[in-house]
This record gives C-alpha cells, sequence and structure tokens, in this order.
C-alpha cells in the first residue's frame, strides 16, 4: 500500500481522484490531502482535479520501496496570446487596411520544403511510442530494436491502450448530469468519478451503451450496478 499527499497550500485537498491507471483501482483523498492506494512497481498513477493540471506519477523501485509519496499539483493556466498594438492610421475599407498593417507571415514549414506531420494530433504517451519505434534513423532502427527486445515498447503500448481508455471512460462521465448520478443513483457527489471507473474501466461493451447515445438503456444499467458499488464502497470501508 502506497501512502501519498498532496502538499498544495492554496485549493481544497479533499476528494481529489486517484487512479491506478495500470490495475484501473481509484481512491480520493481525505481533507489533508492524504490517500493510500495498493501499486506495483512500474505501475502508473493518475491524479486529476478540477482545475488543476492532471498528473501521472510512475511506480519507480525507490517510491515502492519507500511506501510514500508527496507531490503539488499544477493550476491550469490559460494564457492568452500576446497582443501588439502599433500606430496605425486606418482608412475605414478592409483590404487597404490589411494591406497597410504590415503583418507578418507565420512560418510556414511545408513552403520551406521541411517535413510536416500531417496525421492526427497525438497524446503525450501516443508521442513517447512513436519515438520508441522510430528512434535511430536508417533501415532498421537501431533504437527501436533496443526498445522492443527491453520490453519499452511493450510497456508504452500499454500506457497507450490505458489513456485511450480513461479518456473514453471521462467522455461516458459526462454523458448525465451530477444530479442523475447523486439522485437517481444514489452516489454521494464525491465518488462520482470513482464510480464511473467502477462501471466503465476496462469494460468495452458497456462503453458501447454510453457511446450510442441509448440513454434510456443506459440508465437501466447504471441503475443496476449503483448498489453494487455501493455495497462494494461500503465493504472496502
Amino acid at each position: 500500500m502506497l501512502q501519498g499527499r498532496v502538499l498544495n497550500d492554496t485549493i481544497d485537498k479533499a476528494y481529489l481522484h486517484i487512479l491506478n491507471l495500470t490495475t484501473q483501482q481509484g481512491t480520493i483523498t481525505n481533507e489533508g490531502g492524504v490517500f493510500t492506494i495498493p501499486v506495483h512497481i512500474q505501475d502508473t498513477l493518475f491524479v486529476s482535479a478540477v482545475q488543476l493540471k492532471h498528473k501521472k506519477i510512475v511506480i519507480t523501485p525507490e517510491i515502492f520501496s519507500r511506501k510514500q509519496i508527496e507531490f503539488h499539483l499544477d493550476e491550469e493556466v490559460n494564457d492568452l496570446p500576446e497582443v501588439t498594438v502599433r500606430d496605425i492610421n486606418l482608412s475605414g475599407i478592409l483590404g487597404t487596411d490589411a494591406r497597410n498593417a504590415g503583418v507578418e507571415k507565420p512560418f510556414d514549414p511545408a513552403a520551406a520544403g521541411l517535413p510536416v506531420y500531417t496525421g492526427p494530433t497525438l497524446t503525450l504517451e501516443e508521442r513517447q511510442l512513436h519515438e520508441a519505434e522510430h528512434s535511430g534513423g536508417g533501415i532498421v532502427p537501431v533504437g527501436a530494436l533496443i526498445n522492443a527486445f527491453s520490453g519499452r515498447t511493450k510497456m508504452l503500448k500499454k500506457r497507450v491502450a490505458l489513456s485511450k481508455m480513461e479518456r473514453r471512460v471521462q467522455e461516458a462521465r459526462t454523458v448525465f448530469t451530477d444530479s442523475i448520478y447523486t439522485r437517481q443513483f444514489k452516489i454521494p457527489f464525491e465518488l462520482i468519478d470513482d464510480f464511473v471507473h467502477f462501471v466503465f474501466e476496462g469494460k468495452e461493451w458497456r462503453l458501447k451503451y454510453a457511446e450510442s447515445n441509448n440513454a434510456l438503456e443506459l440508465i437501466k444499467m447504471l441503475q443496476k450496478l449503483a448498489p453494487e458499488y455501493l455495497a462494494f464502497k461500503k465493504e472496502e470501508e
């Protein structure tokens, strides 16, 4: 069992969600920001909180032997782009004013003959996997072979799969409002995320229910599973 503590002093540290992505077990922090969760070496913890950046922590042998961890969470800051105001006389004619503004065109890598990635936007885990599979250059990338033999590529593929599953679970979470969970399913507000992970994490066929937009069937399923979840939490306590 790993004991952890969130050190931030400027936030409400109660009910932050801690999820072990590897074992698919979750818990929440108490009012002091303290939590306990079972872990193994190389497990990945996912920490989420409103208005704070999500944090991932890989359980190293050092953390595992110490059985304790403390960390800060960074605030989610939306920076606005810098705006430069110039002394330009405007005529009121849009075409003329646009030409006179002297705005520099952004650098275009493709126009400069540089290779440009045109595929879908990759997540951090997908970028790490792509680098592991293509590192080293040459006909047969040496780096890719080393990563394959060492097991790093297999580990990264597992992380990509878990990351995709986590995104799908979070999307399923937003199908209903919080009041539906608390009033109709009798789930305490602070346990809603944990309940959703209990229902959908690793359950492909249940996720398809959420993605089918069949609200009636989804409600029936959640109503059936809510008592099972609450009994599980009571037994856990």
